[in-house]
């Protein structure tokens, strides 16, 4: 049953966030931006932020479904407990950055549509998101990747080992200042759900 948990919840975070994501995400200035390009951003793209963002939160109450029934298809395989707490926890850290992040974005948006947001609070909001949603989230996903990554291998009959490479190498290059760059957190948020929510079925229920 976590098996199923995760393999489906893990393939609908990689859905709501990438759909959530291309919603608004591909005019999102780059850093740096004059603080008027930021504003215009909000004011244009409030809409489109809304409704991103809402999917986006979605996608973060479903990652914490995921990694609890990763978790415990990690313990029931065989993995290492502290491991598998240490990847939970990663979760935890990394969503409640997200969510933070989210949560200003659409309180920017909502702000921009009533027309009564301005420019040093518009560059103050959209720092702070870009901070917490890239480099915070990207530290907690790290340990989520890293530790899950190290318990499969340990396990060997969770995921492919292909894959359990890959999430520990992932997870180190979260902890890297990579994490600093917007666009990377995201999307290796949805390569790591996908990929395990789709290879997880493929292998046999017991050690």
């Amino acid at each position: 049953m976590a098996r199923r948990y995760a393999t489906v919840s893990g393939i609908a975070v990689a859905v709501l966030f990438g759909t959530g994501s291309a919603i608004w995400g591909l005019d999102m200035p780059s850093a740096g931006a004059p603080t008027a390009e930021i504003v215009d951003f909000y004011r244009e793209t409030s809409g489109r932020i809304v409704a991103g963002a809402s999917l986006s939160l979605l996608a973060i109450a479903a990652f914490l479904v995921f990694a609890a029934a990763l978790r415990q298809v990690l313990l029931e395989a065989g993995g290492d407990d502290v491991l598998a707490t240490t990847a939970l926890a990663g979760a935890l850290l990394g969503m409640a950055a997200g969510l933070s992040a989210e949560t200003i974005n659409l309180a920017a948006a909502q702000r921009a549509g009533d027309g009564e947001l301005g420019g040093p609070l518009a560059r103050s909001l959209f720092e702070i998101s870009q901070v917490l949603g890239s480099t915070a989230t990207g530290v907690g996903l790290g340990v989520f990747a890293l530790a899950t990554g190290a318990s499969a291998l340990r396990s060997g009959s969770v995921l492919p080992r292909w894959v359990g490479i890959c999430l520990a190498v992932a997870g180190v290059l979260l902890l890297t200042p990579l994490s600093s760059i917007a666009e990377v957190p995201g999307a290796l948020l949805v390569a790591i759900t996908l990929t395990v929510g789709v290879q997880l079925p493929r292998m046999p229920a017991e050690a």
